[in-house]
């Protein structure tokens, strides 16, 4: 059985367009003449009409609060739109908006946005589980601009064309932001007892496979590789392509998230001595003379000492490697790190600074 879709009528404020309009359409402009507004099907216009007539004017239904319009999608609008697709819905048949979640402090986060982006006050309706916001207009917006389609729509959701199509990098973060509070989690694995990471993951899980894969273009325009696999129960899972790709993820979008327990592991885990053992930059000629010095002044075996209790690099041969020719090879950063500290060189010349930043917080907290 298909539910009945329930399509409010929409008013916004009138202005000199809207009298025009009416003009222009033989409408009755004295019929009209004593209202503050006008519903929005009296006026006929296209798609591209009703959006440029909407922008920055005040949106009402029948009754409740009014919010006003923007056509700009902001950082903070694609944010929110990410949240709605994976942990909200448009209801068919009611007005309102509906998020299932159960952080009410997230869910308050997410309305800061709407009151603020919106100028309006809207409040909701929480009841332990799932929190309902009642605005004909919000609803209106997030489906017919945005097109993000009523009832249950985890199989058929996509991206908004604003956000695909956006060229600003805040945007697209944002976005991702949105995804990972809603359907986003942190996957990582130890070794040896669960005293050695081996790997580390962000990882987005929904049901809606053109949602996953568009994500994954969105991080890749973002310089962030991502990997997609399918679960038994059909959802796809996108996840980050290795440690390189998931410091990039920590980087650029968990400063941005609300959810405080996903941030809170993911910074236990990217803030760790563990991971920054991970970390590599490519050999190239100056590296290799940076250790030939180590070994030239037999500093090799101190090198090692300063490695952390569950050191990856464990034998003087592989501090010789380093001096090797090689086209692919790699060397851990924080070893870079700590050999230019025994020679008092500075690390920034070899070291990327986002590497280096984070390299040198953990070292001085260890030292603390």
């Amino acid at each position: 059985m298909i539910s009945r879709i329930y399509s409010p009528d929409l008013y916004a404020e009138k202005n000199s367009f809207v009298i025009n309009r009416l003009k222009m359409n033989r409408k009755d402009i004295n019929r009209y003449s004593k209202k503050e507004v006008i519903n929005i099907k009296n006026l006929n216009l296209n798609d591209a009409e009703r959006w440029n007539f909407l922008n920055g004017l005040k949106l009402r239904g029948r009754s409740g609060k009014e919010i006003v319009f923007k056509n700009k999608t902001t950082p903070a609008i694609a944010q929110l739109l990410g949240f709605i697709i994976t942990d909200g819905s448009l209801l068919s048949t009611e007005g309102r908006v509906k998020l299932c979640q159960m952080d009410v402090n997230l869910l308050y986060k997410y309305l800061d946005i709407i009151n603020r982006e919106y100028m309006t006050n809207l409040n909701l309706a929480f009841n332990g589980k799932e929190a309902n916001l009642s605005s004909i207009p919000l609803r209106y917006i997030l489906h017919n601009y945005y097109g993000i389609p009523l009832g249950k729509k985890v199989r058929t959701v996509e991206a908004p064309s604003q956000v695909i199509n956006s060229n600003d990098r805040n945007v697209l973060k944002r976005f991702i932001a949105g995804l990972f509070d809603g359907d986003g989690y942190v996957q990582y694995y130890y070794l040896r007892n669960k005293l050695l990471l081996d790997h580390a993951h962000f990882c987005i899980s929904t049901s809606s496979h053109n949602l996953i894969r568009q994500s994954a273009l969105i991080l890749e325009r973002l310089g962030i590789k991502c990997s997609i696999s399918k679960r038994n129960d059909g959802r796809l899972t996108l996840q980050t392509a290795g440690f390189s790709n998931s410091f990039k993820f920590y980087e650029q979008i968990i400063p941005l998230i609300f959810h405080k327990e996903r941030k809170k592991t993911a910074d236990r885990i990217f803030l760790g001595n563990d991971f920054i053992e991970k970390l590599t930059v490519h050999l190239n000629q100056n590296l290799r003379f940076l250790f030939k010095e180590i070994i030239k002044r037999k500093l090799d075996r101190e090198l090692l000492q300063m490695s952390s209790t569950y050191r990856y690099i464990n034998s003087l041969r592989s501090i010789e490697s380093w001096t090797y020719p090689s086209k692919a090879g790699k060397v851990r950063s924080v070893y870079v790190y700590r050999a230019c500290k025994l020679l008092n060189k500075s690390p920034s010349a070899y070291i990327s600074s986002n590497q280096l930043k984070l390299i040198e917080g953990i070292q001085n907290e260890h030292q603390k």
